[in-house]
């Protein structure tokens, strides 16, 4: 009061907003935020969207790209020693070149298409060398005997075929007059892309009928598909090769001698030679 009084009589004016209460905090002070925070209730986080990856684009990674399966197990190969233009682009690379074939591009796509259409062949000659001998070894009358080689055989001493008890008027010319124009003539519109195809070795369209291929992602797990069976069909034209000229009989009697005796007639029953055979080629 003394100080007031004092004030008032040297004629001084009062200011009291140098004294006034500092003002309550606004909504929009930070401790405000943080009070109501603490004591409102939270609100729970909305859960994470999760990525949708379909079965096809699993399957995909096991078949395509860096991290796709290669020729030998991660501990005994390191994928930086894989060559750099197998880069998983195309179906069945496995990173495996020992040659380096594939080394420059015109050269890769060229055997790309060389394995491919071999592997074609050998499934179509694989199906042709066991398919007339099971039907004629269990019931089927496909001639007098149904074995790929004998079979060729009959053509060249100038017989003709015979399937299911009927005669088929093929002789050797004929054989080989229909092969030249038929397969010749595909090849030729293949190499030329004659019918102007957007993929030469993977055409679809009318070569595909029963629209296998219409998904791009089921096309490229068929294409891994393709190029494995075809690969085994390889191996075993290879193997149907040697057996018949060491057994000089069909894969399918072969298969039927071991399955009836799998310690009596085996790889090393004919290495040891203790069972009598006579090569006939």
């Amino acid at each position: 009061m003394a100080s007031l009084g004092m004030s008032e009589m040297l004629g001084m004016p009062l200011n009291f907003r140098a004294v006034s209460r500092p003002s309550a905090p606004l909504a929009s002070n930070p401790a405000t935020f943080k009070t109501v925070a603490l004591f409102s209730k939270k609100k729970p986080a909305p859960p994470p969207k999760a990525k949708t990856v379909s079965a096809a684009d699993d399957e995909l990674a096991k078949w395509y790209g860096p991290d796709r399966r290669i020729f030998l197990p991660d501990g005994l190969l390191d994928r930086s020693e894989i060559p750099e233009y197998l880069n998983g682009e195309v179906a069945g690379d496995y990173g495996y070149d020992p040659f380096g074939l594939g080394k420059k591009p015109e050269n890769f796509a060229k055997y790309q298409a060389f394995e491919l259409i071999h592997a074609r062949w050998a499934m179509l000659g694989a199906a042709g060398c066991i398919i007339p001998e099971a039907l004629n070894k269990y019931g089927a009358n496909c001639g007098p005997e149904a074995v790929w080689f004998k079979t060729g055989a009959l053509l060249l001493d100038g017989n003709t075929l015979s399937y299911f008890g009927k005669s088929i008027p093929i002789n050797l010319v004929l054989a080989v007059v229909a092969e030249v124009v038929l397969l010749g003539g595909a090849e030729y519109y293949r190499i030329t892309n004659g019918l102007d195809f957007e993929d030469k070795l993977h055409p679809g369209g009318p070569f595909d009928p029963l629209g296998l291929a219409k998904d791009p992602e089921q096309a490229a797990l068929l294409k891994v598909k393709e190029i494995k069976n075809g690969r085994l069909a390889m191996f075993s034209m290879f193997a149907f090769f040697i057996q018949a000229y060491v057994t000089g009989e069909g894969p399918v009697e072969n298969l039927s001698k071991h399955l009836s005796d799998p310690f009596g007639n085996n790889l090393l029953t004919v290495i040891a030679g203790t069972v009598e055979r006579a090569p006939t080629l």
